[in-house]
């Protein structure tokens, strides 16, 4: 894993990373900015019913919702954008530090597309459902939601990069049977995602290293 952790850093901002590396930043930048804008919007027009107070305690909630939004949905984000950017990630991983590895028969564009909306969906459903423990249980909720995307990303990430290769059923076989080296990977990206601008760049870091992780334990 931390081989894995180092050749993804390492290439980070390699030439070849540079286009993907700037449309993430780009494509979550769009994202949050739409997503500030719509509260700001809301904000403006829900009425104070003569209450100031009541307009003030509004906007004062609607910058915890940016806040939170901005920090405890970076997991999903990532997981969204995984989809649209892993393959071209990987293809440039593979041709830098594989390069005699032909692609397998994988589940193809289409299946992996698949594939990762439905994670992006689940993931972003677990994280709505736990937001409420930030509030009322904010260590607590933290890690609880920490141990849910580290599960999450680890199956995400590492899947996707197998499905290039393999079928869903192997991907799922072979991540079960490295459940534990994986969900730490997960974990630390699900960290990462929780660090506001660095979670900017998690899905290009993520996709690189899970793709190293796949061609390690596949030929283990």
């Amino acid at each position: 894993m931390i081989a894995s952790v180092a050749q993804a850093l390492a290439q980070m901002f390699d030439r070849s990373f540079r286009g993907v590396l700037w449309l993430g930043i780009f494509c979550t930048l769009a994202l949050f900015t739409a997503v500030f804008m719509a509260l700001q919007w809301a904000v403006g027009h829900v009425p104070d019913f003569g209450y100031v107070w009541l307009h003030d305690a509004t906007k004062i909630i609607a910058g915890a919702l940016i806040t939170v939004v901005f920090v405890f949905l970076g997991a999903p984000v990532a997981q969204l954008f995984a989809t649209l950017f892993l393959d071209r990630v990987a293809t440039a991983v593979e041709r830098r530090y594989y390069p005699s590895l032909a692609r397998g028969q994988g589940a193809g564009f289409v299946g992996g597309l698949v594939a990762g909306l439905s994670f992006s969906v689940v993931s972003l459903a677990l994280n709505l459902l736990a937001l409420p423990l930030h509030f009322a249980l904010p260590l607590i909720g933290t890690v609880v939601v920490l141990l849910i995307n580290g599960y999450l990303m680890s199956r995400t990430y590492f899947e996707l990069a197998a499905l290039r290769h393999i079928n869903a059923a192997e991907a799922r076989t072979l991540r079960r049977r490295h459940r534990l080296r994986l969900f730490l990977g997960g974990a630390l990206i699900s960290f990462l995602a929780m660090i506001p601008f660095v979670n900017f760049v998690v899905p290009v870091f993520a996709a690189a290293m899970m793709t190293h992780e796949y061609q390690k334990l596949a030929r283990g």
